[in-house]
C-alpha cells in the first residue's frame, strides 16, 4: 500500500498492510531520528524511510489564511485571531455579561481567504498524503481559552448566558467550516477537533454540562463536516469515559489519544466496547517513550499493535507528542518496531 491507501484504509476501520505511524513532534525533538535516517523534516522521513507521518495539523492540514494583521499587545505577545495567547491572554476576557457578548466583535467567515485550499489540498494529494482540515474547537476547551478557567467555570452556571456565548460561536465555526469544506471540492478527507475537558481522573465540568451546552455544538458541526464526506477526528487527552457514548453516537471517527495511564481508559474494555464502533490514533504510552529502555519501548509498541491492529482501525502512534525529552535511541525503537509490523 501507499500511504494514503493506508492512513484512509485505517480511518475507515479497515486492516492495511501495518498500521500507519501518525505523530506530531517539538521543534527539536526529531533531529537525531532524521539524522538516522538522512531525512530533514518529517515528510521527508516517510520519502527515507516509510514513516507514514499522518497528522491532522501540520503540512498537509489546510485552514483559511486570515486576511488581517494579528493583534500584538503591550507585552510583544502575538494573539491569535481570537484574542487569545496561551493561558494569559483571553479574546472573551472583557465579555462576563449578556450585553458584552452580544457587542463583542467575533470573528466572521469573510475574515479568511479560501482562494487557495483546492489548489493546496490537490499538492498535499500529489505528495501522497490524506488531506485534512484543522480544528474545530466548540466544546470546554475552547471555552477555557477564551475565558480562562475560573470564569469559563462561572459561565456554565448561567444557562442565557452560556446561550448567547454557543450560538455565537456556533454561528462563526459553521459558516467558516462549510466555507473551507465548500471551497476544498470535497477534497479535504479528515477534520480535527479537539476538547481536552478531563484531567487524568475526572471531567472539569459535569456530563450533564457537557450534553446541556457543548454537545449539541459539537452534533451540529460533526453533522456539517459529514454531510461534506469527511470524516472526524476528535482529540481528547484526558478522563472522557463517561461521554464516550455520547462522542461516538453524535459522529467521532478516530480518537486520539487513548492513553491506558488515563483513568477509564483501560485498553482491555476499549479493545471489546469499541471493535467496529471507533477507530484510534495513538496509544503507546508517553512515560514509556521517555524514561524506559529501547527494549521497554519496543514491548510496549508490540503490545498496543497486537491489541489494537488485529481488528482494524489502528493508527499508531505516542500518546502524546514527541518531546526533547524522549531519547532517540527510544524513538527509533517505537518507529522500527511499527515499521517491521505485518
Amino acid at each position: 500500500m501507499d500511504r494514503r491507501e493506508r492512513i484512509l484504509t485505517a480511518l475507515n476501520g479497515g486492516i492495511p498492510d501495518r498500521p500507519p505511524i501518525s505523530f506530531d513532534a517539538h521543534p527539536g525533538s526529531l533531529d537525531g531520528v532524521y539524522r538516522h535516517y538522512g531525512a530533514t523534516s518529517k515528510n521527508d522521513l516517510y520519502i527515507k524511510a516509510g514513516i507514514d507521518g499522518f497528522s491532522v495539523w501540520e503540512w498537509n492540514a489546510i485552514v483559511g489564511r486570515y486576511r488581517y494583521p494579528l493583534p500584538v499587545v503591550e507585552d510583544g505577545t502575538t494573539l491569535n485571531f481570537w484574542g487569545n495567547a496561551g493561558q494569559k491572554h483571553f479574546g472573551l476576557d472583557a465579555c462576563d455579561t449578556i450585553e458584552a457578548l452580544k457587542a463583542h466583535r467575533w470573528p466572521l467567515a469573510d475574515d479568511f481567504d479560501y482562494s487557495e485550499v483546492y489548489k493546496r489540498a490537490l499538492e498535499i494529494r500529489a505528495k501522497d498524503m490524506v488531506v485534512s482540515a484543522g480544528h474545530i474547537g466548540l466544546g470546554y476547551q475552547i471555552h477555557n481559552e477564551l475565558r480562562g478557567n475560573i470564569k469559563a467555570l462561572l459561565d456554565v452556571t448561567n444557562s442565557e448566558y452560556m446561550r448567547v456565548y454557543t450560538a455565537k460561536l456556533l454561528e462563526f465555526t459553521l459558516e467558516y467550516r462549510d466555507r473551507l469544506l465548500t471551497a476544498a471540492q470535497g477534497e479535504i478527507e479528515v477534520v480535527r477537533a479537539d476538547d481536552d475537558i478531563g484531567t487524568m481522573n475526572r471531567l472539569m465540568i459535569s456530563p450533564e454540562t457537557w450534553r446541556t451546552y457543548y454537545k449539541p455544538c459539537w452534533k451540529a458541526a460533526f453533522d456539517l463536516v459529514h454531510k461534506h464526506k469527511a470524516k472526524i477526528w476528535f482529540h481528547s487527552c484526558g478522563y472522557i469515559r463517561p461521554l464516550i457514548e455520547d462522542l461516538v453516537e453524535i459522529g467521532i471517527g478516530v480518537w486520539n489519544p487513548f492513553p491506558d495511564y488515563v483513568d477509564g481508559n483501560d485498553h482491555n474494555w476499549l479493545k471489546e466496547w469499541r471493535r467496529g464502533r471507533l477507530n484510534l490514533d495513538g496509544g503507546v504510552n508517553h512515560y514509556t517513550l521517555v524514561r524506559g529502555t529501547p527494549q521497554e519501548v519496543i514491548d510496549e509498541t508490540k503490545r498496543v499493535l497486537d491489541m489494537f491492529a488485529p481488528d482494524g482501525g489502528l493508527l499508531i502512534g505516542p500518546s502524546q507528542v514527541f518531546i526533547k525529552d524522549i531519547p532517540t535511541e527510544n524513538s527509533l525503537a517505537f518507529f522500527e518496531t511499527c515499521l517491521d509490523y505485518h
